[in-house]
Formats: C-alpha cells, sequence, structure tokens
C-alpha cells in the first residue's frame, strides 16, 4: 500500500475514534427498560408430545418474539406464530403465520412457578415471569443475562437470550 495510502486511512480512524460515542438505546429510557428478551421456539417433530397436534400439544410449527423487560412490572411484546403441518404450504396441510404484538406484565420469582412454561434454568433460580397475554401463556426467564438453548431431540429447538 502506498504510504500516503496508509497515512490517509490512519488519520480517517483516529478521527473516527476520537468522536464521543454514547449509549445506543433500543428502546425507550423513560419506560427504565431493564433487559430484553428473544426467543425462538420451534416443533417440527410431531412425535414429540409438545409438537403433538392440538390439544395434547401445540402442534408443529414455530414462535419468535422479543420482549422488552421494564423496571414497572410492565414491558412490549413483538414477534410472530407460525403453524403448519409437515409438509409445508401447498403440501400436506399448508401453514400459515400471524403476527403477536402488544404490552406484557411481568414479577419476579425465585424459581419457576407452577403453570409457567420455562426452557431454560437460572443459575441464581431467579426468574423474570411474564405474561404474554396476546398469546395467552406465561414463561419464566432466566434474569441471569447469557444464552440458552434446548434441543430434547431432532426437529425441536428452543433458544433464549436474556440481553441489557
Amino acid at each position: 500500500m502506498h504510504p500516503r495510502r496508509i497515512f490517509v486511512v490512519l488519520l480517517t480512524v483516529g478521527f473516527l475514534l476520537a468522536i464521543p460515542v454514547g449509549q445506543v438505546l433500543a428502546y425507550g429510557r423513560a419506560d427504565q427498560p431493564l433487559a430484553q428478551i428473544e426467543f425462538s421456539g420451534n416443533c417440527n417433530n410431531p412425535s414429540f408430545p409438545l409438537c403433538a397436534p392440538p390439544p395434547a400439544g401445540v402442534g408443529t410449527g414455530g414462535l419468535w418474539f422479543w420482549v422488552e423487560i421494564d423496571a414497572n412490572g410492565t414491558g412490549d411484546l413483538s414477534g410472530a406464530v407460525c403453524g403448519h403441518t409437515i409438509g409445508g404450504a401447498g403440501g400436506p396441510g399448508g401453514g400459515g403465520a400471524q403476527s403477536i404484538r402488544g404490552d406484557i406484565t411481568w414479577e419476579y420469582s425465585t424459581g419457576v412457578p407452577a403453570g409457567a412454561a420455562s426452557f431454560a434454568t437460572d443459575p441464581g433460580n431467579q426468574y423474570y415471569v411474564v405474561d404474554l397475554a396476546a398469546i395467552g401463556e406465561s414463561f419464566a426467564f432466566p434474569v441471569t443475562q447469557g444464552h440458552y438453548s434446548f434441543h430434547p431431540v431432532p426437529g425441536v429447538a428452543i433458544v433464549i437470550s436474556i440481553a441489557p
């Protein structure tokens, strides 16, 4: 590389490093956000009890969402739910998806309370118990930040991320 080009690159990098960087806010500070929860649940093995056709299970498909946990016991939900029959759209059963959005309520819990679905164990046994009225379910999510995954059988994958 030509010395003059190296000088220009170094000067540009130095200039960019000198620009003050503020906190990036992905959501409103006024809500006093505590955490973001990302959930991806894929159920494509109808022989696994969770993926069995309703009412025995939830059926095949997936549920994907993002939740903002606010300090006041409320939060926001955005995601999608997709149901299908093995074979896909145009095949046996077709498919369909629906957007889910809304507000949530939540509370802290030591341990997973009865009636709440949980797919990850918090090392400190502390959970955000989130009521997702938009889908009629309650989930217990670890409070400890990190990446959690649950793969009980082929065709079933649940991945959860807890971020600040």
